[in-house]
């Protein structure tokens, strides 16, 4: 293919293969990249070719090496998000091998090194201080004030990132709506700069990135027919008109059967309500409407499939939906306009100017919400999007607002199968960015409901997370809107290692007295409890009753029969695998299944089985393989299908069930801590000493987190003589032949005499 230099430095081609490559972080531009190469090639007649890669995915080194040869093939590069150093360490050398060979390399809102591989003409981000394009010698007064406003531009265009995660609560540099504002504004501004001379690259520049942010279909298409027209193409495409850059709401109101956004909750709500009666919810009540923070670029660009599998996986659940588009730095702005009553959101004559003039750094407390709970789809921190974290302001936004905050997990920087085959489940970036940082600003429910499929160009929903994600949602919401007296809670307290000794252990709680503490405030709240006369009554009770009957460590509250249980566990056949036939020989007697607790009424104080391995108790912490046995997955069971429990509580640090097999983040439905805690709201009362198990427990059984303090003061232990006492009784009370608990009896005794523990 032979190139020759145009009158104005570009190159241009008499005929030939035009490829344009495209290395992009996330799942939202990959679908408008290839179908804008398809209409482009379609519609002008071109011999084009688009290459697209998401750096966001681990790529194989078969794949880098595809990214190789199509850097090496391209005339036109774009280089998008690329934001770590090691996707940017493989990706400059094959920039600098095939210099000579680029026409144009286009990178936006990449780190530093990779923005300075920007060259487009005479514009160079490599060059001089001026940004590499300098002032010639012989402009025009004019000419000049152009270049000063063009460079202006640039520095904006090119700090824009850097100055958003510098940005503090008070205010400091713009927010990002009204930056998005300000490039609508770009194009008129870039019509008095020249289309001669060293500024014309500039412009062009500035034109790409208004398109870029823009993400529309129509946008993307015209991205790429104007880098193509200026540095590849030639003549071929010297006469076509491309549009000016298409517009949209930096916020607004989204729903996949609606046919467009809404800007104003009343022109939402009234075309909610209007909707056909009887197949999806018909109002927009408050109690029972989940509002949705979804990613702009999603919904601009038209890559929302995952988002409107989701939304409708609600609505069959009989929940209304608030799903709003908000920029990816401050959702403040979108949740302040359409899930407050007093965001100045409602009315239809609202215009952008007045949605800046909101106040959005903090709701007051006496704000009127209009959703129920509020679940992030973005992917990012609440304040500050990928570039920062303002977990305090973030913080301080959601109290006033007091709905609980969840953030659900798109797979959008690996392939759904790859997290299918993965033990960790979420590579690292993901899991730091979609689940760490969210948790700081006190999101909840790390829960995966779709991704981008390998091969595929954009994300899709996953049906059953979706719909069980959905249904936990909806148990959850339950729990605010029913009446008290008729909701159903369990309380599990842990046994370990299994002896009436050890029932009620948990680290720095006082776990009897504070059960007690738990049932007498709930009763005052109206639940329905038979409160025990007293802490010590409630113990006796759990480990008295029938126990002895069954030779259990506690009270026998219910017998579950084979047949039972397994038409009631889905999953009992995979557990026969690794355990044998139900009931299996732990928590069983005859042919039943045994459900050790004491119910107060409406609820149900259970004890939690043992692992099943006590001599390597650690075998099936988040094991590959494996599977709890059977008695563990009947007392769940028990708790949701036959207690009809509406929460579930465990009481201290620290139970099994978040370490049973699995990934250890971004579960799947073949995870045992999910299947085990299936829809059940989940609370946890955990030891504020202990983040990282606490953490654990957030993530692999979607627990809401309750600390609790320390102790104030240390156990100061035993000493000398009195270790020794303790160890024999310890040994004592584990062991299990008669024999040896004679013996121990017997040298517990004499040791006791000896240090006048006992009378002669």
């Amino acid at each position: 293919m032979k190139r020759k230099e145009s009158m104005g430095g570009e190159a241009s081609f008499a005929s030939g293969e035009l490829n344009l490559t495209a290395l992009y972080v996330g799942s939202s531009l990959l679908a408008p990249l290839r179908q804008a190469g398809e209409e482009i090639k379609r519609q002008h007649a071109l011999d084009l070719r688009v290459a697209t890669y998401n750096l966001g995915a681990s790529l194989t080194e078969e794949e880098w090496h595809g990214v190789e040869v199509d850097l090496g093939r391209a005339d036109i590069v774009f280089i998008i998000h690329v934001t770590d150093g090691e996707n940017a360490a493989r990706v400059i050398p094959p920039l600098k091998k095939f210099e000579a060979r680029h026409r144009a390399v286009v990178v936006i809102n990449c780190m530093p090194e990779l923005m300075r591989r920007t060259r487009m003409g005479k514009l160079s981000f490599g060059g001089g201080a001026s940004g590499g394009v300098e002032d010639e010698g012989d402009e025009a007064a004019e000419s000049k004030g152009a270049a000063s406003r063009s460079r202006r531009l640039l520095k904006s265009v090119g700090s824009w990132m850097g100055e958003q995660a510098r940005a503090r609560r008070g205010g400091r540099g713009a927010k990002h709506t009204q930056y998005l504002r300000y490039i609508e504004r770009m194009p008129a501004l870039l019509r008095f700069v020249p289309n001669a001379g060293r500024l014309r690259d500039v412009k062009h520049y500035l034109y790409l990135f208004c398109y870029f942010l823009q993400p529309t279909p129509g946008n993307i298409r015209s991205m790429l027919l104007y880098a193509l027209k200026h540095y590849a193409a030639g003549e071929r495409l010297s006469k076509v008109e491309i549009p000016s850059p298409e517009t949209m709401p930096a916020v607004g109101i989204y729903h996949p059967d609606a046919p467009a956004l809404f800007q104003t909750f009343e022109s939402y709500r009234k075309w909610y309500e209007r909707r056909k009666r009887g197949q999806h919810p018909a109002t927009l009540d408050a109690t029972q409407t989940v509002g949705f923070l979804l990613m702009r670029t999603h919904i601009v660009s038209g890559t929302r499939r995952h988002y409107d599998g989701l939304i409708r996986a609600i609505e069959l659940e009989g929940l209304s939906v608030l799903p709003v588009i908000s920029t990816f730095m401050d959702n403040r702005e979108a949740c302040a306009r359409f899930f407050a009553e007093d965001g100045n959101g409602g009315g239809d004559g609202g215009s952008k100017g007045e949605a800046a003039k909101i106040k959005n750094e903090s709701l007051s407390v006496q704000t009127k919400a209009r959703v129920s709970q509020i679940v992030s789809l973005t992917g990012f921190s609440f304040v500050g999007g990928p570039a920062m974290n303002d977990s305090e302001a973030a913080v301080e936004f959601l109290r006033g607002l007091n709905r609980p905050f969840r953030s659900a997990v798109s797979l959008d920087l690996q392939t759904i199968e790859s997290w299918r085959d993965s033990q960790t489940g979420l590579n690292p970036v993901q899991s730091g960015m979609q689940i760490a940082i969210p948790e700081i600003d006190g999101a909840t429910e790390p829960f995966v409901y779709g991704g981008l499929p390998a091969g595929g160009a954009e994300p899709v929903a996953l049906e059953e997370r979706c719909t069980r994600l959905a249904r936990r949602l909806r148990r959850w919401n339950h729990l605010r809107t029913a009446e008290r007296s008729s909701l159903k809670l369990a309380l599990v307290v842990f046994c370990f290692p299994p002896n009436k000794g050890n029932i009620g252990t948990a680290a720095e709680l006082d776990v009897f007295p504070s059960l007690f503490e738990i049932l007498r405030r709930l009763q005052g709240e109206g639940y329905a409890v038979e409160l025990p006369e007293s802490a010590d009554a409630l113990r006796e009770m759990l480990i008295g009753g029938n126990a002895e009957s069954f030779g259990t460590v506690a009270n026998v509250a219910y017998r579950m029969s084979v047949e039972e249980y397994l038409k009631l566990c889905p999953y009992a056949r995979e557990i026969e695998a690794e355990w044998g036939a139900a009931p299996g020989q732990i928590n069983s007697f005859g042919r039943d299944l045994l459900i050790q607790g004491v119910g107060f009424g409406n609820v149900f104080v259970a004890v939690q089985p043992t692992f099943g391995y006590e001599g390597d108790p650690m075998r099936l912490l988040m094991a590959r393989g494996g599977a709890p046995h059977h008695g563990f997955a009947a007392l769940y069971t028990y708790l949701e299908k036959i207690f009809g429990a509406d929460a579930v509580v465990h009481t201290g640090t620290h139970g099994a069930l978040e370490f049973m097999p699995g990934k250890q983040v971004g579960l799947s439905g073949e995870c045992w801590p999910d299947r085990l805690i299936g829809e059940l709201p989940h609370v946890y009362l955990y030891s504020v000493n202990n983040p990282s198990e606490g953490s654990i427990a957030r993530r692999r059984s979607y627990a809401e987190l309750i600390s609790y303090l320390t102790p104030p003061v240390a156990d100061a232990g035993l000493y000398r003589e009195l270790s020794s006492l303790k160890e024999l009784i310890l040994s004592y009370r584990q062991a299990t032949d008669v024999r040896v608990r004679e013996q121990l009896y017997a040298v517990i005794e004499e040791k006791s005499r000896e240090l006048h523990f006992v009378s002669e």
